[in-house]
């Protein structure tokens, strides 16, 4: 069965220990915080460097480092790739930290007008990761250098290629493009400073080089049941045996995402006895004019007539299968304004 869940009355999660560490967890208690933005960056500037001598088209390096100044993971991001944080077995970037949701982060790089661009979007987890900044954030767009805390794991992501790579850190640090803070939140979102800025990211100085532009969204959306009512840029029909729901799901819903899978916490939510769809199974999101689904690390995956699809553009009419036994059914409705 298929439940159209609304933001009222919604089903308690029961596995919302998946979220948030339990006080009583050895792992949880006494955790360390992540280190800040230019500590980890010296850990991690080296990898780095290295990985980005390699890249020969835009992307982003990554590495992640965890509180004992140790870089756990490392990898390149190409164009059109998508990377899943999380504590799940499936996860690109998988982080040991019970604070950590098992799917917790999404994060996507596009190529625009010849540069890489990262979109980072929270899987609903309720613990937004945390920015340069200071302040929680459930989705981002950065066209530079991005820093983010997922747990106690910091997460330095930069482009190449084009970025300054000196050969001494310090330098490196001192090199990378002015972040400036760009905030698309109303205030009743509800995502807030975690902490208050103990300074602000470098800021650009008059004259010298590109600023890099970090731009901030409002959460996923849950589907009330007056959400028909709005102006659809699409339809979505969930499909298992005999058991469907459709709905219309407008520019704005789409650009903050939405959540597909079994937890109480996903904007279509699927019963549980579609068994081989994951808690969180996939995100859909509005990315300019395009429609991307990304498989949010699930276990049974994402096919289209056969094909495995982990990062996809939708098409104005397609047609999907998550894990086994669900059709995801998509239509673009002609004419369509954001």
């Amino acid at each position: 069965m298929l439940d159209d869940s609304t933001s009222a009355g919604r089903p308690r999660d029961a596995n919302a220990h998946t979220r948030r560490g339990d006080a009583g967890d050895p792992h949880g208690a006494g955790r360390e915080g992540p280190l800040g933005p230019r500590e980890a960056f010296l850990v991690a500037y080296e990898r780095l460097a290295l990985l980005a001598q390699v890249v020969r088209a835009p992307a982003f390096v990554v590495a992640a480092v965890d509180a004992r100044a140790q870089v756990t993971a490392s990898l390149v991001l190409n164009d059109g790739r998508a990377l899943i944080l999380g504590r799940h077995s499936q996860c690109g970037l998988r982080i040991e930290d019970s604070t950590v949701a098992l799917r917790h982060v999404a994060a996507l790089v596009r190529c625009e007008a010849g540069r890489p661009v990262l979109h980072v979007r929270d899987l609903g987890t309720e613990v937004p990761f945390v920015t340069e900044d200071g302040t929680r954030n459930a989705g981002v767009m950065a066209d530079g250098p991005l820093y983010i805390a997922v747990g106690s794991v910091a997460v330095w992501f930069l482009p190449c290629p084009g970025s300054s790579f000196p050969a001494r850190t310090d330098e490196a640090w001192s090199a990378l493009a002015p972040r400036s803070f760009l905030d698309r939140r109303a205030p009743e979102d509800g995502v807030r400073p975690a902490m208050p800025a103990a300074r602000s990211a470098p800021r650009a100085r008059r004259g010298e080089g590109p600023i890099s532009v970090v731009t901030s969204y409002a959460p996923p959306l849950l589907l009330g049941d007056d959400d028909d009512a709005e102006i659809g840029w699409g339809t979505v029909k969930l499909i298992s045996g005999a058991q469907r729901v459709k709905r219309s799901i407008s520019a704005e819903r789409l650009e903050q995402g939405i959540l597909v899978g079994r937890y109480g916490r996903c904007s279509l939510m699927v019963d549980t006895a579609e068994g081989t769809v994951s808690r969180v199974h996939v995100l859909l999101v509005r990315l300019g004019i395009d429609v991307w689904i990304i498989d949010t690390a699930s276990t049974n995956g994402v096919q289209r007539g056969g094909d495995e699809v982990l990062a996809s553009v939708l098409r104005d009419v397609d047609s999907l299968t998550l894990g086994r036994g669900l059709t995801l059914a998509w239509a673009r409705i002609q004419h369509a304004e954001a």
